[in-house]
Parts: C-alpha cells; sequence; structure tokens
C-alpha cells in the first residue's frame, strides 16, 4: 500500500509542472483574449526602440544587482570569484523563467556545488536574500498601498494579514524543524554547521547593510524598468504608482501557480494599474515586452556561456 502511495505521489508531481505550465498559458491567453490583440500588436510595433533599448541595459543592471547581492553575502562564508558566480547564477536565473515559484532559483545551490561550495553555504547566502527582500517588498507593498496610493488603500489589509499569518508560521516551522532534525545525528550535526556559519554575519554586519543598501537600488531599478517599459508605449505613469504596483503584482509570482509566474503577475498588473487609470492594453504590452527582455537576455547568456566553456576545453 505504501509503495502504490509513493507511485502516485510521484506521478503527480510529475504531472504538476504541466499543469502549471497549462494555468499560464490559459491565464495570458484570456488576459490577450479580453484586452484584444489588435491594440497589443499596435503597441508592439509602434514601440520607442531608443528606450526599449536602455530598457535591455536596465533590465542587465537589475540582474547584476540580484547577483552582487547573493555574492557579497555568500563570500562571508566561503570565497568564490564574482566571473564563476555569475555563471552559476545565471544558469539558475535562466531556469526560474522556467520553473513555478522560486524553484529555479534554489537550483542555485546545486549549480554551485559543482565550484565545491557546500550546500549550506549557497542555501544560507539564498535564504537571507529572500527574506531580507520579501521583508522590504512587504513593507513597500503595505506602505505603498496604505499611504502613497489612495485608490489601492483597500489592498493594504489583506497584505498586513498575510504578514500576521506568516510570522507565526516562521515559528512553528522553526520548532518543527528542530525537533525532525534532532532525530538523526547526522541532520543535527549538519543544523549546527549551518548554524555556526549564519554566526559568522553578526561579525559582518556591514555585509548585511550593504545588501539592504543593494536591495533598496533594486526596487529602484526595477521601478525604472517598468517606467521606461510604460515610457516605451507613450504611457506616462508617476511615482509611486510605478514603484508600489510592480511590487505587488511580483509578490503574487512567488505564489507556484503557474510557471515563472507567467499569467498571474501579468492578471494582477493589469487589474491594480487599471485603478489609476492606466489602460490594459497599455499594461499587458509593457510586461510582455519585460517578459521578452529577460529570455533575450537568457539567450544571450547561455550563448556567451557557451563559447566560454567551449574556448576553456579548447585551451585545456
Amino acid at each position: 500500500m505504501k509503495l502504490f502511495s509513493k507511485k502516485v505521489v510521484a506521478q503527480n508531481k510529475s504531472w504538476m509542472p504541466l499543469v502549471r505550465l497549462c494555468i499560464a498559458l490559459i491565464l495570458l491567453s484570456f488576459l490577450v483574449a479580453s484586452t484584444g490583440i489588435k491594440p497589443i500588436l499596435h503597441n508592439l510595433l509602434n514601440i520607442n526602440p531608443l528606450l526599449a533599448g536602455a530598457l535591455l541595459l536596465c533590465n542587465i543592471l537589475l540582474f547584476l544587482t540580484g547577483a552582487i547581492n547573493v555574492w557579497l553575502l555568500l563570500n562571508v562564508m566561503h570565497s568564490i570569484s564574482f566571473s564563476t558566480f555569475i555563471q552559476a547564477y545565471s544558469y539558475s536565473w535562466m531556469l526560474s523563467l522556467l520553473t513555478p515559484g522560486q524553484a529555479g532559483d534554489i537550483s542555485l545551490l546545486f549549480f554551485l556545488k559543482k565550484y565545491k561550495v557546500l550546500l549550506q553555504h549557497t542555501g544560507i547566502a539564498y535564504a537571507l536574500d529572500k527574506i531580507l527582500t520579501l521583508v522590504f517588498f512587504f513593507f513597500i507593498a503595505w506602505y505603498g498601498s496604505y499611504n502613497l496610493i489612495p485608490e489601492l488603500k483597500a489592498i493594504w489589509f489583506p497584505i498586513f494579514s498575510v504578514g500576521l499569518i506568516l510570522l507565526p508560521l516562521i515559528f512553528i516551522i522553526k520548532k518543527k524543524f528542530h525537533l525532525t532534525i534532532s532525530l538523526t545525528g547526522k541532520f543535527q550535526k549538519i543544523f549546527n554547521e549551518t548554524r555556526g556559519e549564519a554566526k559568522n554575519f553578526k561579525e559582518q554586519k556591514i555585509v548585511l547593510i550593504l545588501n539592504l543598501i543593494l536591495t533598496v537600488m533594486k526596487w529602484l531599478v526595477l521601478s525604472l524598468c517598468y517606467m521606461m517599459a510604460f515610457y516605451a508605449f507613450g504611457a506616462h505613469v508617476e511615482w509611486p504608482d510605478i514603484g508600489v504596483i510592480p511590487i505587488l503584482s511580483t509578490l503574487v509570482g512567488y505564489i507556484p501557480i503557474s510557471v515563472g509566474g507567467i499569467g498571474t503577475v501579468e492578471l494582477t498588473a493589469t487589474h491594480l494599474f487599471s485603478k489609476v487609470g492606466v489602460e490594459q492594453s497599455v499594461v499587458l504590452s509593457a510586461y510582455l515586452l519585460l517578459r521578452s527582455m529577460q529570455y533575450i537576455m537568457a539567450i544571450i547568456l547561455l550563448a556567451l556561456f557557451s563559447s566560454k566553456n567551449k574556448l576553456q576545453k579548447r585551451a585545456e
């Protein structure tokens, strides 16, 4: 009976990526159908080429800011060159474009293992960066929707409620996790080593401060990317709308419903931006442009690293 149940669970898991891909395609198709393909095509054909080029550069800056953030934290525990780290980080980031939730980002642990970086070192750096980013994003989403954008004032309470639910949940998980790992000496050893490594940050508080500064910079660059995307289609979206609404839609994208948050992010964004007077066709066009930029970047990075690896093999 146990064997049968394991097979059923394994089969269900193998189907989940396909289900999430279908959800992403359904949501995106619904948005395109409800908006109309003609206005979207009109926007894309009349895009400002200079702003589109600047937007690609802005996306590269956003990517590098995120990479430096994790790299700084990792170097507290394991010294690794940025050129080596960026290749593993790039593969992880590319995978995140095709996987639900943050599954792709977690793959960084295994990509860095190739360079003899311990899983707990990468895990601490990744988790710490994600926690600090999420806390900051939740604050922006809550404060922005409550104090800065009157049209979104009703949203602040659900965000606050989620925060209240997550806080005790973290303590419960921490308690349960501690009880679980104490069952075997192997897991207890890993936990003790991880806790010991985490203590290094008490002596390297400057790294945490730098991470926070870079997180604020990442938010500002992200806001600039969305502003430029809207400007490329002739739509002028002002501050603070452009700084808050993309964060709200990004947080929704963390929910592992669809592949890479496709559909869920766009659906949330079109709804929220419509409340501040932005046309749905412009919002969808901007988000499709930004998605396209990410995939273009992924292709460029893949080509660069493939060429680099081939040259290294020839040199050897």
